[in-house]
């Protein structure tokens, strides 16, 4: 767990990923954004709240580096490193991993998207809200077992 500003925040996994599509699109200067649906609801609801950037490019190997990240990534689960990846904190390591799989997603999709002389649009407010809510069984389990399955590993 983690204090900060007296906001308990309950930290039990973090992941700290250097997937490329996340720093090619950041250098490019891609935020990432919710420009998909139910393509990825998950993901799409993790960048409709911002994606926060740590705007230094350096191993946060440090007390002091660590703090900044922190201050930098605020309350959001997930901060891109500028020039180095992503960290990503959730209260499992399957969440953990299955947003930066997502911010990742996003990432490539923008840099696809960009590459191919099209616009970044966010997803219009009321598709928004109609993305449903399908619990945790679905978007972290179900989601897990595909990343197994993807990866032919056995959970």
């Amino acid at each position: 767990a983690i204090d900060r500003d007296r906001r308990r925040i309950q930290i039990r996994s973090a992941a700290a990923i250097p997937p490329p599509q996340v720093v090619a699109a950041d250098l490019a200067g891609l935020a990432i954004r919710p420009i998909v649906g139910a393509f990825d609801i998950p993901g799409t609801r993790l960048a409709a709240d911002g994606i926060p950037v740590y705007p230094r490019g350096v191993l946060v190997r440090n007390r002091e580096l660590a703090a900044e990240m922190l201050d930098a990534m605020g309350d959001r689960p997930v901060v891109l490193l500028r020039g180095h990846g992503l960290t990503s904190a959730a209260p499992t390591m399957e969440q953990a991993v299955l947003q930066a799989i997502s911010v990742n997603t996003l990432a490539g999709l923008s840099l696809q998207i960009t590459a191919a002389g099209g616009q970044l649009h966010d997803l219009p407010g009321p598709d928004m809200a109609e993305l449903p809510d399908l619990g945790g069984p679905f978007n972290i389990a179900t989601a897990w077992r595909h990343e197994l399955a993807r990866l032919s590993v056995s959970p």
